[in-house]
């Protein structure tokens, strides 16, 4: 299970635009948002846009890449993701 911590602009997760959504993807591929607090081992960083389908991605372990998504939006997101037990 993975976990994603994510703090920017993003009106998808948050109510005012700017705020902390925290993602968790289990390894069935389902995946849950919260506000709850977690603590993450093994921590890689990523910066994130969100323009339209297009996701531009820049992190810690894969460098710069894109993605595609089937709905548009618009997220500029700092973030990290970890697992929620040592490894």
């Amino acid at each position: 299970m993975e976990v994603f911590v994510e703090y920017g602009l993003d009106f998808d997760n948050n109510r005012y635009g700017f705020g902390r959504s925290v993602e968790i993807e289990y390894e069935d591929g389902t995946e849950i948002r919260t506000k709850d607090k977690y603590k993450l081992y093994n921590r890689s960083y990523y910066f994130r846009v969100w323009i339209g389908k297009k996701v531009f991605i820049w992190s810690q372990e894969k460098g710069f890449y894109i993605k595609n998504k089937n709905r548009n939006n618009f997220k500029i997101l700092l973030g990290y993701g970890g697992d929620l037990e040592k490894k």
